[in-house]
């Protein structure tokens, strides 16, 4: 049984050809991870696979199988998916449809035969105060009767990533609560749901989430109109988010346009009522009254942001600082955030979060806000589809990782995604591209997660980019600090632009290498 070795940052695909590699070697900051993705042939035997450290010390070890998923269409060069892959050919990574292996499937016992090619994945993580030094073992393989032993060697290198709680990078990435209804079959609210919700948030924070989205309040109505909200599901959610580790919570949006263009913002309960009449203000007044009183006795104060209105324009800038006002009016010292399309909203938002391309588009504008001490993130999403930076299953892998390389060069301190797990359409295993307003999105653009058994999500190969770009982030500003033209130099090796960045798993190991040794060096020399 033969196996062959790949970068965890290049995709891999159930027809790829072997690689010259046959041994694995990691390199891993203390408190970081590093991957290694493995082929084989067909899957025709019950399969086991484990790490064994010689001496018996080396780092923590997760194993997973890979599994394929379906990308049925390809990024658009403009917006959502396209069939034409002329248009896109230049920089997508194959034509649709195709298979790519990106779920991870945990390899906790025995796998049964179903056929398929065999890929693995293996993940070491070294712990904050793990020695840094070489670590050498052996991977087992076993299907059926075969057997293959692969040599492993594992450096873990001296910069520490601090943990989420003492992180650089905060992170937000939107939670479906229905989700686990559609995908898993359980109960909204039952038992089985709030367990199978505190795997997502331990999943959230595993990929370095600092910040839980909630649910908004519920309406109560009487005679018709809203008399009351319910916060109980959300005061649930934030106290499991709470104890499973989470830095703060995020209140959910509360209004929104009807079209992007329009000036009035509507509350969620009530899409004829605008937020700047004297009707709306009564109805927000009691929604954010009520909210404040969840806040304080749950003892959230310093824990909490809030989301008011996703994707404020140009057009409802005005509105937008209406609704803020009232917001704060209720939730005097709660940060206000929110992705945000335009940069006239100075003291209606605290934490502001552009598109990526939409902080290109108005830099010099943003960046005049950043010098003035205003907090600054960044988003991504279906818009502008294209070859921007994104976490799309037909762009390069390279890509999930190092757009928070870009996060570091522009000196944004937080990273936003609308898609955690958002399982779209009737089946996102051979449908990638999800179903959204008569269009399909860019694949995985919905979801970096799997609905996985027993209600735990899986993760993917883009989860593992993500957190690993979030780790490197980490060792960036700390090069920053001491270093900042080297360290926005080696940033450049691999990307200047949203657009413009290399697309080779190989040219990111190499930069991390440098970067590592660039610590090194400064730590030598105090």
């Amino acid at each position: 049984m033969h196996f062959s070795v790949f970068s965890d940052a290049e995709w891999l695909y159930p027809d790829s050809a072997h690689s010259a590699l046959s041994g694995i070697s990691l390199h891993l900051p203390r408190g970081g991870h590093d991957g290694a993705q493995l082929l084989g042939g067909i899957l025709s035997g019950t399969l086991s696979a484990v790490l064994r450290w010689d001496g018996g010390r080396g780092p923590a070890v997760r194993l997973y199988r890979l599994l394929p998923v379906g990308v049925n269409e390809n990024t658009s060069p403009t917006l959502m998916t396209t069939t034409d892959y002329e248009s896109c050919r230049e920089f997508v990574t194959r034509k649709a449809p195709f298979e790519v292996f990106d779920a991870l499937k945990p390899l906790t016992e025995p796998e049964t035969p179903d056929g398929t090619r065999l890929a693995l994945y293996l993940c070491a993580e070294a712990a904050a105060d793990e020695t840094p030094e070489e670590y050498s073992g052996t991977l087992t393989v076993t299907v059926g009767a075969d057997k293959a032993e692969l040599s492993v060697r594992c450096t873990v290198h001296a910069p520490v990533v601090p943990p989420p709680a003492q992180a650089r990078l905060s992170m937000l990435n939107f939670f479906d609560y229905d989700g686990p209804v559609r995908q898993h079959g359980l109960v909204r609210g039952g038992a089985d749901y709030w367990q199978a919700f505190r795997s997502y948030v331990r999943a959230q924070l595993d990929m370095r989430c600092t910040h839980i989205l909630l649910p908004p309040g519920e309406a109560v109505y009487r005679d018709g109109a809203p008399a009351g909200f319910d916060f109980s599901f959300a005061q649930q959610a934030g106290r499991i988010a709470l104890e499973e580790g989470a830095a703060f919570l995020c209140g959910g949006h509360v209004a929104h346009w009807h079209e992007w263009d329009d000036s009035e913002y509507y509350p969620n309960w009530d899409s004829t009522t605008g937020v700047s009449t004297p009707q709306g203000y009564l109805q927000l007044r009691l929604y954010f009254s009520q909210w404040a009183q969840v806040i304080r006795a749950n003892g959230w104060q310093g824990r909490i942001t809030q989301a008011l209105a996703d994707e404020p324009q140009t057009h409802n800038d005005k509105t937008y600082r209406v609704l803020a006002a009232i917001c704060r009016k209720f939730l005097p010292g709660v940060p206000i955030l929110d992705a945000v399309e335009t940069t006239n909203l100075g003291g209606g938002v605290d934490i502001w979060v552009p598109k990526q391309d939409t902080y290109e588009k108005w830099r010099e504008e943003y960046t005049a806000l950043q010098a003035a001490g205003e907090e600054m993130w960044f988003y991504t999403c279906a818009f502008p589809a294209g070859p921007a930076m994104n976490r799309s299953m037909d762009l390069p892998l390279a890509v999930s990782r190092t757009v928070l390389w870009m996060g570091a060069l522009y000196r944004l301190s937080g990273f936003l995604h609308w898609g955690f797990n958002y399982y779209i359409g009737d089946d996102i295993w051979h449908s990638a591209c999800c179903p959204h307003k008569g269009a399909l999105l860019p694949a995985g653009d919905a979801h970096i997660v799997y609905p996985g058994k027993d209600g735990r999500p899986w993760r993917s190969m883009r989860f593992e980019a993500q957190r690993a770009g979030a780790e490197d982030y980490e060792l960036l500003m700390q090069a920053v600090d001491a270093a900042p033209g080297e360290a926005d130099a080696l940033v450049r090796t691999v990307c200047t632009t949203f657009r413009s960045y290399a697309r080779s798993g190989a040219a990111v190991a190499a930069a991390r290498l440098r970067l590592f040794r660039l610590l090194e060096e400064v730590a030598r020399n105090g």
